[in-house]
This record gives structure tokens, sequence and C-alpha cells, in this order.
């Protein structure tokens, strides 16, 4: 994963304030996010025909960067667009992906909840086609109440892979489509760890798979010939910090059990 943690300076604020000893716990936090896959001249795309990988250029359109990708949608990250379609010479497609950003509320201790969704438009291509390779997301997280924490943007690399649709099915083949087809994605957000009047508030991520969805450690399994759905979750779990004077009790009677111990 390429990572570009930036936790902004508001983290300072609130990240280590101790003191109360019994500390009121913080109930719930809204969030709001913002992704895009980046159209920067990191993508890639594969000509069937030759095996031949294109290195894509700068650029949102495919005259732009010449690799047969196509990037529109609203930019809500720097070089970041919601949609980018790859064309299939022929086929049914533009096969393509799709990802909608979400705000919303972390419960503590709560379930799980929608970041993201990502919609993956797979479409049963001819041979030879040109499909995606390789694509890298561009994914923001921020606390926006009852105070301000991040944003924290990381980029994730994902791999592709267009099964052939054509005589047997390389396995796996869990979803039981014509050919199912697989993502692999360099990792996942790491987990916000934040402390407050003495309780620490982690907040984890996951995939979730959805309709049309396999999630596989970090490979995901896509339909053929459908409309597939992938879901990105947060929650948010807290715990008590215990205070020092109470560490210090723990450990004197540590030491005298040992003693004890030592003594019989």
């Amino acid at each position: 994963m390429k990572s570009k943690k930036t936790l902004l300076a508001a983290v300072g604020g609130f990240a280590l304030l101790t003191g109360s000893a019994q500390a009121a716990l913080i109930a719930s936090f809204d969030f709001d996010t913002a992704s895009g896959w980046l159209a920067d001249g990191s993508a890639q795309t594969r000509n069937s025909a030759d095996d031949s990988i294109i290195n894509c250029a700068a650029g949102a359109l495919p005259g732009a960067n010449g690799c047969g990708l196509t990037f529109s949608g609203a930019q809500e990250v720097t070089d970041g667009y919601n949609s980018v379609d790859w064309f299939s010479n022929g086929g049914e497609g533009p096969s393509g992906l799709n990802i909608v950003s979400l705000s919303g509320t972390l419960m503590t201790d709560g379930a799980w909840v929608d970041t993201g969704v990502i919609t993956h438009s797979n479409f049963i291509l001819p041979s030879p086609a040109t499909t995606l390779h390789t694509l890298d997301l561009m994914s923001e997280f921020e606390i926006t109440a009852p105070f301000g924490l991040g944003p924290v943007a990381d980029t994730f690399d994902i791999s592709f892979a267009e099964t052939p649709n054509q005589g047997g099915c390389p396995p796996p083949n869990p979803l039981g489509s014509s050919c199912d087809d697989a993502f692999t994605i360099d990792g996942l957000p790491d987990a916000i760890v934040f402390e407050i009047d003495g309780i620490t508030y982690t907040i984890e991520f996951r995939l979730f798979g959805g309709e049309g969805f396999i999630v596989a450690d970090n490979t995901l399994y896509t339909r053929e010939n459908d409309e597939n759905t992938l879901f990105v979750q947060a929650r948010v779990t807290a715990r008590q910090v215990p205070e020092p004077a109470t560490l210090g009790i723990l450990g004197l009677g540590l030491l005298l059990l040992n003693r004890r111990k030592l003594t019989k």
C-alpha cells in the first residue's frame, strides 16, 4: 500500500487529554469521506490480443491518457474521479468501477457502518479486449463531530484480472458465474487510534461483499455479466485506560504475590 497518512494538527488537541477519574464516554462520532480513482498516470490496461501492458498518462479521457480508460464524475480528491470505464473492443461494455463516498455516524461499540460503496459493472468481453490491469484508489476519512479529526488519507494499489469467459474458468470460481473476475487490493486503511480523557478509541475498517462480491483476504471475486456491489465499512470501539494510581496498585499486588510464592 502506498500510504499517504496525513493526520492533521487537530489530532494534537485531543489525542492525549487525560485527568478525569470518571471519564464520560463519547457515544458517537460523525464522519465524512472522500474518494476517487486516480487519473494521475499510475493506471495500466491490458490488451489480451498480445498480453501487452499499456501504461496510462495523466488524464481523464482515452485520448489524453493513451490507454483506453475513461475517468468521469466529480473530483473529491486531487486527480480522483467517481467512475472509471474501460473499453471492450466490441463487447457489451464498457465495464467499469464507480465509488460513492458517504457521510454518517459511528456509534461507539456499535455496528459496522458503510463509509463507501463500490460498484463493478462486469460485462462478458470478447477476445481480444482492452481491460483494466492496475489502478490506484485515493480515500480520505475525517471525523467532523463532536470535534474535528483528520482527514486521514491513504492510496491503495488495485490489480484486476479479467477472465477470458471462453472455455473452462481458471479456479477458484467461488461465485460460479461464467468466469468470476478478481480484484487484489494492496492492504486496507490502517486503524485510527486516539485517546480522550483516559479512554482509547479505535476506528477500524473492512471490506464487506454485497451482491455479486466475495471478499477473501485481500482478493475480491466479482460475478460476471452483472452489477456487483462492495461496501467499505468502519466501526469505533472504546476501552478505558487504567489510571496511573490503579496501575501502581496492580503492580504492588503482583509484587506481593511473587514474594509470597518465594517465601513458601
